[in-house]
């Protein structure tokens, strides 16, 4: 049994404890309080993200009334509830849960790499637990390799193209080919489409040729291998309007480290940039 004081959720380093937090649209909305605060500031809401990496409180606003900090927070909620009704709207595909049944068994003894798969629906908080944004096409990772001895499963989301990632132990099963619907099927061909987009020449950064690369918003991300380099493979950020100019280079020895690298990397900007369009849009 935990102690009162290990209970207690403290806002980083201030004297703030927390103590409504609701979490939605992939952020917690935080309602503090701390009666000895300084300017009788007793109340403070905030928004609390995380990468699995990083962290980041944001957004504070002060007051000396509950009533209107808690205003605040249940504004904000609304604000994020809003922007995740406009996302599904915006989609308008259905929200029908895929279940064990249209799977196949999962094996672990069989990779998913380049597999259709349906995540498993309480992975997801309440507000995307739907079947659209269970089915994603994996794309590499630890995780999806036969007997995997890592957890990481890369993917890309069926519903709107986004790059994500998953565990291992998240997956439900490979989709059996008549369970995927129609918007599924043309998000894959999407996807596919995207990834496979081919280039005019060769793309180098320094010695090491391109072998594989991300977008994420303006940002490029790109694997490449040299040969004859100490550690032939490396990672490396660009931007699209500036073909092969790299920089910020991870160097790896072996590719399947690289790879994983890459994804994060990407995955990262991915995220930085949906928080940033959340908070625009509820500015």
């Amino acid at each position: 049994m935990m102690s009162e004081q290990n209970e207690k959720r403290m806002i980083s380093d201030t004297g703030y404890e927390v103590k409504q937090a609701f979490r939605i649209n992939g952020k917690e909305i935080l309602l503090a309080e701390d009666m000895s605060a300084k300017q009788n500031m007793f109340y403070l809401v905030c928004q609390y993200t995380e990468n699995g990496i990083l962290c980041e409180y944001s957004q504070g606003v002060g007051s000396d009334d509950y009533l209107e900090a808690l205003q605040e927070f249940t504004d904000r909620i609304g604000k994020e509830a809003a922007a995740v009704q406009a996302e599904r709207d915006a989609l308008n595909l259905p929200a029908d849960l895929f279940t064990s049944e249209h799977c196949y068994p999962h094996d672990y003894g069989e990779g998913i790499d380049g597999e259709v798969v349906a995540i498993r629906a309480d992975v997801f908080s309440p507000e995307y637990r739907r079947g659209d944004c269970q089915l994603v096409l994996v794309d590499g990772g630890n995780g999806s390799r036969a007997n995997p001895n890592g957890h990481a499963v890369y993917c890309y989301h069926l519903n709107d193209g986004k790059h994500t990632r998953f565990e291992r132990h998240d997956v439900l099963g490979v989709v059996r080919p008549e369970a995927i619907p129609d918007w599924a099927k043309e998000g894959l061909a999407r996807v596919q489409a995207e990834r496979g987009k081919p280039t005019e020449e060769k793309e180098f950064a320094g010695n090491y040729e391109i072998i594989d690369r991300i977008e994420a918003g303006q940002k490029v991300f790109a694997l490449g291998y040299c040969e004859k380099a100490a550690q032939p493979y490396g990672t490396w950020q660009g931007y699209k309007q500036s073909r092969g100019n790299f920089d910020w280079g991870h160097y790896f020895s072996d590719r399947e480290t690289a790879t994983s690298d890459l994804h994060k990397r990407a995955g990262e900007e991915q995220k930085r940039l949906d928080a940033k369009k959340r908070s625009d849009g509820a500015r």
